[in-house]
This record gives structure tokens, C-alpha cells and sequence, in this order.
């Protein structure tokens, strides 16, 4: 089978490897859709990130965790799961995703209705990223929530928050295409976050929540300023972040913070995209194969994806 390695900063290549054999509890999982994680591919192929982390250099199939695929063989002691079904991977619990076959145990996967493309079920691990972020906060009903950041994440927020009952969403980036987009897909409004008389107006007007989806950090000290009730800090920024504390002071801003999903969450977004109560086709702005995976990245660099899918 064929597999993407990233064996250092800058270095990719295809590699072939003998298909791996699942253990008696697993399932082979054909990969057909695999979705790029903007941040985490870019940052890792460059060498960019320097906190630590997620630098699994010379592992096959990395740094692949956003997927979905038809199972191709199963396990001598699996249950519930048969040769054919649909289903969808995250990085939790096996090896990375841009490979032709992947194992994973049946605990780990999602089944997804096969009527749905698999492409659109690819980035539901983000999706459940997302999700676990947004449930840090007990209840949406009848508040107002400021997604700061209009990304793939982003705009997985505006229309979570829309589903947990919202009562007015407002979407803020720089890019107006974007901007274009979160309306489509359930804010209420939108705010041009060059302006500063916009983002005064934001700032003034305020909002019960808000998600900063972003990473930037003057987005942050922003998101300081609009929040009345709680902050959920989702878009990963390296480095010191200098804040304003008087008004997380004065208004005694809950801060929330969400790394990645759970199971649960996995699960819970399969079922929203299924029931047409989410929309990822909308975010899919590239389709490239395996040989492309280098200038898919580069597009990512640029500004140009806002989800670009991959297969083998």
C-alpha cells in the first residue's frame, strides 16, 4: 500500500508498505477521503512549531488524523461491523490516516450512513473538535455568541452553536468570501474584523459567548473585550499572549479551553452531518490526490483552503 512519510521538516515522500493486518478485535479500513488539518500540516511540514508537540517525524501516514473509509477486512472477534460499512476515523486510537489501509478497533470508529459521501464525513474529527469546545459552555439558549475567526473551525462553530439553540450568532473575519460563507451557513450577521469601527461596535454591543476560533492574537485581546459571559479559547497561538484583565475582571469571564475531541463528540457530529443538520460540502475547497499532498500545504500557507480533501 502507499503511504505518505514526512521524514523531516520539508521532506515528503510516497513510500510503499505491506497492508497491515488487524488484530483480532480490529478492522482494516480502506481510506478513501482524508481531510487536511490546516494548521497541523502546515506547521509540521514547515518545522514551525516550537512549544513541543505533534513532531512524530518518520511515522508512515503522519501527521494524518481527519478520515473516513470502507471497512475491507474485520477481525475474528469483531461485532457490529461487517465488509462494506461506511466509517469514520480520528487520530484517537491507531495509526496516523494518509495511508491506503489503516487498523483501528471497532471502539474507535463511527459507522455513517453510506448515502452520505464519504468526503463530507471526512473532517469530522475537526467538526468534533469543535463540538467539545462548544459544550464547555452549559447552555446556548437565548444568548448571543461571537465566532471570532472564520476557518474550517469557524465555521464548524456558527452552525454548532445554531444546533444547541443560539439566539443570535454573529461571525467575525478579515476575509469577506468568508465572511460570505458563514452567513450560508447560520450567522445571523457578520463583522469585518479590519474595520475598526466594526470591531469598536463589536466590542461595544458585546456578546453572552464567545468562540475564538482564529489563533491570532490580537483576536484574542479582542475576544477579552466582547465576551460578557464566557470565553472559549479553541484557535491554538504558540508563545506569550499578552491580555486585557480588567474585562475578564469586571464581568468575571468564565475561561474555557479545548485541546481535542472524544469519542462522543465523533459520534455526535456523524449524526448532525447525517441528519443534514450541519453542512461540511460547503467548506471543501480543494480535492487532490497523494502526489498533490506538497502543494495542497503550500495552499493551506497562502490562505487558499479552507478544507482541502486527499486521497490515495
Amino acid at each position: 500500500m502507499r503511504a505518505i512519510l514526512i521524514d523531516e521538516a520539508e521532506s515528503f515522500k510516497i513510500i510503499e508498505l505491506p497492508v497491515p493486518a488487524p488484530a483480532p478485535d480490529e478492522v482494516l479500513v480502506r481510506m478513501q477521503a482524508m481531510a487536511l488539518c490546516n494548521q497541523h500540516d502546515y506547521k509540521v511540514n514547515h518545522g514551525l512549531y516550537r512549544d513541543l508537540v505533534y513532531l512524530e517525524y518518520g511515522v508512515p501516514g503522519f501527521p494524518g488524523h481527519e478520515g473516513a473509509g470502507i471497512i475491507a477486512t474485520v477481525g475474528a472477534k469483531v461485532t457490529g461491523f461487517a465488509v462494506g460499512d461506511h466509517v469514520v476515523l480520528s487520530g484517537l486510537g491507531g495509526p496516523p490516516l494518509y495511508a491506503e489501509y489503516v487498523t483501528r478497533k471497532t471502539s474507535q470508529i463511527v459507522p455513517v450512513n453510506q448515502e452520505v459521501p464519504l468526503e463530507q464525513v471526512a473532517m469530522a474529527e475537526l467538526f468534533g473538535c469543535v463540538h467539545r469546545a462548544c459544550r464547555k459552555v452549559p447552555a446556548y439558549a437565548n444568548r448571543s455568541v461571537v465566532v471570532s475567526g472564520c476557518g474550517a473551525a469557524g465555521l464548524a462553530a456558527v452552525q454548532l452553536v445554531r444546533v444547541f439553540g443560539a439566539r443570535h450568532v454573529v461571525a467575525a473575519d478579515v476575509d469577506p468570501a468568508r465572511l460570505q460563507l458563514a452567513r450560508e451557513l447560520g450567522a445571523d450577521a457578520v463583522a469585518d474584523a479590519r474595520d475598526p469601527a466594526v470591531l469598536a461596535q463589536l466590542k461595544q454591543d458585546g456578546a453572552d459567548i464567545v468562540i475564538e476560533c482564529s489563533g491570532q492574537k490580537a483576536a484574542y485581546q479582542a475576544a477579552c473585550h466582547i465576551a460578557r459571559e464566557a470565553l472559549i479559547i479553541f484557535g491554538y497561538s504558540e508563545g506569550l499572549l499578552e491580555i486585557p484583565l480588567w474585562p475578564l475582571f469586571d464581568r468575571e469571564i468564565t475561561l474555557y479551553n479545548s485541546k481535542w475531541l472524544t469519542q462522543e463528540d465523533l459520534g455526535a457530529v456523524v449524526r448532525l452531518i447525517e441528519a443534514g443538520k450541519i453542512r461540511t460540502d460547503k467548506l471543501i475547497t480543494h480535492r487532490l490526490d497523494f502526489a498533490r499532498y506538497p502543494q495542497a500545504v503550500e495552499m493551506i500557507g497562502r490562505g487558499e483552503v479552507i478544507k482541502a480533501i486527499l486521497t490515495p
